[in-house]
């Protein structure tokens, strides 16, 4: 039979390569070094997968570049890829996603906020009074609620801000209260929880809106909101926008600084790393942070 008309089965360990011929039949080959001799002797050659294969030199570099092209999908790609999806996510997944988001930490993980109403309407009022100063704000809704994990703020996917009274107990005037704001209003401006729910959950965050499986990307997306996981560029770009809020406002980005320096020193500075948020090691350090603020960077 010519070469052409003979399948031959790559070799595999110990299993018997296997020759399929144009008319069925199938012959089984248990020596895997006489049939490789018989294959050369009869001039038939390998094919380029299983020479390749043989070479030690060009398996490694196949491997190496396996492994290269995988870390640059995850650290570039993955991101990219993030940062272009999450803009087109319909409003009304962002929508529902959010809200079972919000009803899930409600009733799991925060409690009602036990500051006056008369309080929050304060508070709201001059949040909105700051931030029109920048047009082109996307839409927010600023809710107070109670906690164990202390001073925090959290933003969600459809702008749902939420502050912890400890947050505003802390606060040492109502500008650094709207400091925090501005910058949880950073993050869904930038579409930072989505891009960050897909980055650390792609497969699952897709088949999941395919789907319709709500449920489980919302109970994804309260660990990240009360967590605060955001990357050191998310946190930094979310910063940048509360100063020019701020700025823009006649407030300085001295509020949103002072702020941090607040809240890292009621949590004891809990390491070099440690997060103004919630003292965690995912945020930039919060030094630096401060610094970048006030130096206008």
């Amino acid at each position: 039979a010519k070469r052409a008309e003979v399948e031959i089965s790559e070799p595999l360990g110990r299993a018997p390569r296997l020759l399929r011929f144009a008319d069925g039949a199938v012959c089984e080959v248990a020596d895997h070094a006489a049939f490789a001799a018989w294959l050369a002797e009869a001039g038939f050659a390998e094919s380029a997968v299983v020479r390749l294969q043989a070479r030690w030199s060009w398996a490694l570099a196949a491997l190496l570049a396996a492994i290269l092209t995988m870390l640059a999908a995850y650290f570039w790609g993955l991101p990219a890829a993030s940062k272009m999806l999450a803009p087109r996510i319909p409003d009304r997944i962002v929508q529902s996603i959010s809200t079972h988001t919000l009803a899930f930490l409600d009733e799991q993980m925060l409690k009602p906020s036990r500051l006056p109403e008369a309080r929050q309407a304060e508070l709201r009022q001059h949040a909105a009074a700051v931030l029109q100063a920048r047009p082109g704000q996307p839409p927010y809704r600023l809710h107070f609620r109670a906690s164990a994990l202390g001073p925090n703020a959290f933003a969600l996917p459809n702008g749902d801000l939420v502050i912890f009274d400890e947050l505003v107990a802390l606060a040492a005037n109502d500008d650094e209260v709207t400091g925090v704001v501005a910058h949880e209003l950073g993050h869904v401006a930038h579409h930072h929880g989505l891009r960050q729910l897909i980055q650390s959950s792609v497969v699952s965050f897709v088949a999941g809106i395919y789907l319709g499986d709500i449920s489980s990307i919302a109970s994804g997306l309260a660990v990240l909101a009360m967590e605060s996981r955001y990357s050191r560029a998310f946190e930094l770009e979310a910063d940048a926008y509360a100063a020019q809020v701020m700025v823009a406002a006649g407030r300085g980005s001295e509020p949103l600084a002072s702020m941090l320096e607040r809240m890292e020193a009621s949590l004891g500075g809990k390491g070099k790393g440690g997060s103004a948020w919630d003292g965690l090691s995912s945020h930039p350090d919060t030094a630096d942070r401060i610094r970048r603020l006030r130096g206008g960077t």
